[in-house]
């Protein structure tokens, strides 16, 4: 990922013209659970409740879309009921891989979007439960200015190999370890999804396609130790510590 670092501005006051996208599509094998590991349970709170609750209370940030799979709809709609009362998540299907459930966000939002109700996207992974509003905002912040961005840590811990020789990746700064959520400008966003879905197209994660299908400017702002995804039964349990250690509520 080649991304310039945005310096930090305070956020200026406007409206809710900005839509965040969460999504649940995982099976949960790798954790060993058997179910969707958004539907996990992280001290008292469901994974998934985690980060739409924080994204909840951020005021700038308007349509709150949940999207799971068909299997998992009821489950889904249970946990909005009895976990985030009084929050509005609109609950949509996904498709068979990632960028298909992002493009049946985009396409859910398709007439908010052309009628610039929406105008910012962020698409966040509901496996990165405790992602803080801090980073919510600096990556709305942004991609409003710029078009694109995304959270990144650098990859200081990983070495390249060059013709036979180990060395330093990241060095030059450019090497991040993304993270979500990644937010980017809503029309032109919805218009490199629909030109992929054409091309048959498949990319890594949201950036990709936007840097593939548009002209959006993607920077990056620094991104958190604790947002980190729930992969394995071990990250469950570093999360808990997490959760602990930092006081978190429910």
């Amino acid at each position: 990922m080649n991304a310039r670092l945005l310096p930090l501005r305070r956020p200026r006051p406007t409206v809710a013209d900005t839509a965040a996208i969460v999504l649940a599509g995982g099976s949960g094998t790798r954790v060993g659970a058997g179910v969707n590991k958004a539907f996990l349970q992280l001290k008292g709170r469901t994974i998934a409740a985690w980060s739409l609750a924080t994204m909840a209370r951020i005021e700038r940030l308007g349509p709150l879309v949940f999207v799971v799979r068909p299997e998992d709809r009821q489950q889904a709609e249970a946990m909005v009921r009895d976990e985030l009362p009084g929050i509005k998540v609109e609950v949509i299907h996904g498709g068979s891989t990632r960028q298909e459930s992002e493009l049946c966000a985009l396409r859910h939002l398709a007439e908010r979007i052309d009628a610039g109700q929406v105008r910012t996207v962020l698409i966040h992974d509901a496996a990165r439960p405790l992602v803080s509003q801090g980073l919510v905002n600096a990556v709305m912040h942004a991609a409003a200015e710029t078009g694109g961005a995304v959270p990144g840590m650098p990859a200081s811990d990983l070495l390249l190999n060059v013709n036979g020789k180990l060395a330093p990746a990241g060095a030059d700064g450019q090497l991040l370890r993304v993270q979500t959520p990644q937010g980017f400008r809503a029309a032109p966003l919805l218009d490199a999804y629909e030109a992929a879905a054409r091309d048959g197209f498949n990319g890594t994660d949201t950036a990709s396609c936007a840097e593939e299908y548009s002209d959006l400017e993607v920077t990056w702002v620094r991104g958190e130790d604790s947002n980190f995804k729930i992969t394995y039964a071990q990250d469950l349990l570093l999360a808990q510590n997490v959760v602990n250690a930092l006081g978190l509520d429910r």
